[in-house]
C-alpha cells in the first residue's frame, strides 16, 4: 500500500446506495481506458466498491458481484429494534457475512491501493477518516449506516455512520492527500417520482438521496475555481431507484459503463482545445 508519496489522482468513491452499481461501470470503464490513480477515497456505498477496488477485485469479479446481489445478500431485519433495543430498522449481519467472504484482505495496510474510507462520528459531529493501518470492515459498514435505517457501528468508543452524512463526496480530503485531478461518478442524481410516497422509511430514504445530491451538486459548484481538475461523470438514468433497491444493478453497471467511455472520449477530444474548462462534466 503507498502511504508516502503524495497521491495525484484520486478515485472519488461517493454514496448513492443501490445506485453505487453505477461505479462498477465507471471502474470497468477507466480500467480499459487504461486510467491510473494513486489513491481511493470512499463513503457509504463508495467505501464498500472502495474497499473492493483497492484490494484488486477485477473489474469483471465486482459485476458479477453486484449483479448477483439480491437484499438479503446485503441487509435483514433488525428484530430487536421492534423492542427499541437498537438503533435501526435493518441490520447489515448479512452484508458482513458476505465481506468476509469475497474481501481477501482485512486491514488497510495489505492493500494494493492507498485507501481512505469516511464515516460520521456521532458523538462529535465531524467526519472521521479511516486510513493506513487497522480493521477494514467495520469502518466499511460505518460508513454504509445510514442512521435510523440501521444502528451505528462502534469504533474506538465512539458511534459511527453513513460517511456521506458529514462528507459523502470528500473533496478536500482527496486534496490534503496531494491529489490534483479527481475521478468521480454522480450516483445521487434522482429522476423525479410520478408516484407519491407513503412508507415512513421510503420517505426518510428518498429525502436522504435528494440531500446528497443537493450537497454533491453545492460541492462541486465550490470547487470550481480551485487549481484542481475533475473528472466527472453524471449518468442520464431515468429509472428511479431507492437506495435499497438491488434489482437494477445489471442496467446501472451498463450505464455507469457506457457514459464513462463517452465522458473520457469527450475529454480527450477537449484537451486539444485550449480554452476546454478545467471542471468537466458539470453543466454551468
Amino acid at each position: 500500500m503507498k502511504t508516502e508519496a503524495a497521491a495525484h489522482t484520486a478515485l472519488v468513491l461517493c454514496g448513492g446506495g443501490a445506485r453505487g452499481a453505477m461505479q462498477v461501470g465507471f471502474y470497468q470503464a477507466i480500467v480499459e481506458l487504461g486510467v491510473s490513480f494513486d489513491l481511493v477515497i470512499g463513503s457509504s456505498v463508495g467505501a464498500l466498491n472502495g474497499a473492493l477496488i483497492s484490494a484488486e477485485m477485477p473489474p469483471t469479479e465486482l459485476a458479477k458481484l453486484w449483479r448477483g446481489l439480491k437484499k438479503p445478500d446485503v441487509l435483514a431485519w433488525n428484530w430487536r429494534a421492534l423492542r427499541g433495543e437498537t438503533g435501526g430498522l435493518y441490520t447489515f449481519t448479512p452484508l458482513r457475512r458476505l465481506l468476509h467472504e469475497v474481501l481477501p484482505i482485512r486491514c488497510f495496510e495489505e492493500l494494493k491501493h492507498s485507501l481512505i474510507i469516511t464515516t460520521t462520528n456521532l458523538q462529535t459531529g465531524q467526519s472521521c477518516y479511516h486510513e493506513r493501518q487497522g480493521d477494514l470492515i467495520d469502518p466499511v459498514i460505518a460508513s454504509m449506516s445510514l442512521p435510523g435505517a440501521f444502528p451505528p457501528v462502534w469504533i474506538a468508543g465512539h458511534q459511527h455512520v453513513d460517511g456521506g452524512v458529514a462528507d459523502n463526496v470528500p473533496f478536500d480530503k482527496a486534496l490534503d492527500c496531494g491529489a490534483r485531478e479527481l475521478l468521480m461518478i454522480s450516483c445521487t442524481c434522482c429522476p423525479w417520482r410520478s408516484t407519491a410516497l407513503a412508507s415512513p422509511l421510503k420517505i426518510l430514504l428518498r429525502s436522504f438521496m435528494i440531500a446528497l445530491d443537493t450537497k454533491y451538486q453545492c460541492s462541486l459548484q465550490q470547487h470550481r475555481s480551485r487549481d484542481i481538475r475533475i473528472q466527472l461523470v453524471r449518468p442520464n438514468f431515468s429509472q428511479s431507484v431507492g437506495l435499497l433497491d438491488f434489482d437494477h444493478a445489471d442496467a446501472l453497471i451498463e450505464v455507469g459503463y457506457r457514459e464513462t467511455l463517452a465522458t473520457f472520449s469527450n475529454l480527450r477530444s477537449n484537451c486539444m482545445h485550449p480554452a476546454s474548462p478545467p471542471l468537466q462534466g458539470v453543466p454551468s
